[in-house]
């Protein structure tokens, strides 16, 4: 009965998705302790948001919760333009949203979340070139939205290298594809260091204050949360088995995507396990990919006894970490 309800466009559902992770916020938008995040993520547009979520705890709360809402309809709306998982489907949304918030520690407006928000944009850039007849300049924006995301989070700078993977998966060679990605890349780094030298401000202090971005707080996470992530663990590689299963039968550029899915969730896992205590903001990475791959599950998978426990025991645990 879950499967079904969860598989249909309703209205009900709709509101169902949205309604959910906003009853799961009420609680962050009364919290009164002290905000648990990076106190000097190094970049510019991060240090804005850290000082605007520390002054304005509740207007930034609900800004954060806006922007997963706002992320989780880029979501929907690009499996929508693109079509890789076979189906139109909310689904995407309400994994996204299942992943993203279930870490309650991050229920603030932070400079990961808000850098996210620009690697979908991203994808869009990406997945629109792929038929694209000769040379793309999709690959210009694209580089300039991993750089811009990187000066709000800086530890995204890490994703222009999967940028480049990505023109290697859905692209021919051409190597101005890969110039192009270069210099979106350097350009808003050209304006910040233009503005350093008009403020004849310290090239050695600025690259001091940016690896202080891979400097964070240790967080402590409830045994609800290990055991939620434990579970998501063994469902990514079931949900890896069962998507290879249909690899062959998928269109071609279905798989090329799920592909790219794959690579820039690997990009995101290596960034949080190599910088753990400021990779906590990964989680808003890693739920982009996460959240097509359980779609696909879903929305293919049987809707036996088995399958209704499974995606029962995901919304079951979801609960126990606000809890």
């Amino acid at each position: 009965m879950l499967l079904k309800f969860i598989n249909s466009n309703r209205l009900s559902l709709i509101v169902f998705i949205t309604l959910l992770p906003v009853l799961y916020w009420v609680p962050s938008f009364i919290t009164v302790g002290p905000v648990q995040t990076m106190q000097d993520p190094g970049v510019p547009l991060g240090k804005l948001i850290t000082q605007f979520n520390s002054n304005f705890r509740l207007l930034a709360s609900i800004c954060a919760l806006l922007f997963l809402l706002g992320n989780s309809y880029l979501l929907i709306q690009m499996n929508t333009n693109y079509i890789f998982i076979p189906v139109r489907t909310q689904l995407p949304a309400l994994f996204y949203l299942l992943l993203s918030t279930g870490i309650t520690q991050l229920h603030q407006l932070t400079p990961a979340l808000v850098s996210s928000t620009f690697l979908i944009l991203m994808f869009y850039r990406i997945f629109s070139a792929y038929k694209t007849e000769g040379v793309s300049m999709n690959f210009l924006d694209a580089g300039l939205l991993v750089s811009v995301a990187s000066l709000v989070y800086f530890p995204s700078i890490i994703f222009f290298f999967f940028l480049l993977a990505s023109i290697s998966l859905l692209r021919p060679f051409i190597w101005r594809e890969w110039v192009f990605a270069l210099i979106g890349l350097l350009i808003p780094y050209l304006f910040l260091l233009s503005a350093v030298y008009i403020w004849d401000l310290s090239v050695a202090d600025l690259v001091l204050q940016i690896s202080a971005s891979f400097n964070g707080l240790n967080f402590t996470y409830k045994l609800s949360q290990i055991i939620n992530w434990a579970i998501v663990l063994l469902f990514i590689i079931a949900g890896s088995y069962f998507i290879a299963t249909y690899f062959d039968s998928m269109k071609i550029h279905a798989r090329k995507f799920f592909l790219v899915f794959w690579v820039f969730f690997l990009f995101g896992l290596v960034v949080f396990l190599t910088f753990f205590k400021s990779g906590t903001g990964m989680v808003y990475f890693v739920s982009i990919p996460l959240a097509y791959l359980f779609s696909f599950y879903f929305v293919k998978c049987k809707a036996n006894w088995i399958n209704e426990i499974v995606f029962a025991m995901l919304l079951l645990l979801w609960i126990w970490q606000r809890i």
